[in-house]
């Protein structure tokens, strides 16, 4: 081979050895645009660097958190505010269903007797402010040593952001407002895969009709009824926020 042919070989190799080194070198990637990482693009599509796997680039924008007016079907969060594209420091504690008085409900539920059948607490709890009525069912159950499940419940439920005594048993006419909105607030329950309100179904308010019955509702269609304290139905504790 002569020295010319050699010469030339040689600069070949070189070249192709030189060009690999380039294309496999990850530094490359910060130089091409790839300077995320899959933790960076959290919720986004991306693309990955050819030459080193974890560096990424993020296609498109995250959405910016944002607060929002608390309407009817927003879902209410921990921080007591209603968001787009909410933080997962953030968490859904409720739906709200009456907008103009800033009341929510909770996103569970249980089927418990009413209580004190029997035994009578009178005006005081027969407002139209559940939680005027939830304290004075459980100021007479304590008062009197009777248990009023329902109303315990509510006021010992919590979520991330509220504490016991927040919530309480929904007034007749709080649940009418909530009947109102029964298709809204199912909706939202759906999409946060919670217990939706059963249609139907009966739940219980905080209105005591007199000394034996309390009044239950239907939410799906606003239907009331007043019925022995002692049978069981559903209870869905409220949020004022």
């Amino acid at each position: 081979m002569s020295k010319i042919v050699f010469s030339l070989f040689l600069m070949i190799l070189l070249a192709k050895t030189t060009f690999a080194q380039n294309c496999m070198d990850p530094s490359r990637c910060d130089e091409l645009g790839y300077t995320k990482t899959a933790t960076d693009c959290a919720g986004l599509d991306t693309l990955v660097c050819p030459f080193d796997e974890n560096k990424v680039f993020c296609v498109g924008a995250k959405a910016q958190e944002q607060i929002i007016p608390c309407d009817t079907g927003a879902v209410l969060y921990s921080d007591k505010n209603c968001h787009t594209n909410a933080s997962a420091a953030r968490i859904p504690i409720a739906v709200v269903f009456d907008a103009e008085n800033r009341l929510a409900v909770a996103l569970n539920e249980r089927k418990l007797a009413w209580g004190g059948d029997g035994k009578e607490i009178g005006s005081a709890a027969q407002g139209t402010s559940g939680k005027s009525n939830t304290a004075a069912i459980l100021a007479y159950g304590k008062a009197n040593n009777i248990s009023y499940p329902a109303a315990e419940y509510c006021n010992s439920y919590s979520t991330s952001g509220t504490k016991a005594g927040d919530w309480f048993l929904p007034s007749l006419e709080e649940l009418k407002l909530l009947s109102n909105n029964f298709s809204g607030i199912n909706s939202a329950l759906k999409i946060l895969g919670k217990p939706t309100i059963t249609e139907g179904e009966y739940y219980w308010s905080s209105f005591e009709y007199n000394y034996y019955f309390a009044v239950r509702l239907v939410p799906s269609s606003g239907d009331t009824y007043s019925i022995d304290k002692d049978y069981t139905f559903y209870v869905r504790p409220v949020l004022a926020f």
